[in-house]
């Protein structure tokens, strides 16, 4: 894939020159990492809703209560070690 234009708008040139003079890096080198760690997360991102969505559709969901009364019971079992 050849590389593509990009056109940032000048609040976000901003953003990446301020990052890249922090980081003791160029513009262009710091922008390279962004978009890297960016599309990981990315990626990571809309795995991760992908699954949850299946898991929504096979029934692999609990309720709110459920949910509270679990953190209930381990926050009554942390402050029980606490005081313990």
């Amino acid at each position: 894939m050849a590389a593509a234009p990009l056109a940032l708008s000048a609040h976000l040139t901003r953003r990446v020159e301020k990052l890249a003079q922090t980081a003791g890096r160029s513009p262009e080198a710091m922008l390279r990492y962004v978009i890297r760690d960016g599309l990981d997360y990315c990626e990571y991102a809309v795995k991760s809703v992908n699954e949850g969505l299946v898991d929504i559709e096979a029934g692999r969901t609990h309720s709110a209560e459920d949910v509270r009364a679990h953190f209930d019971k381990r926050r009554t079992a942390r402050r029980a070690k606490k005081a313990a």
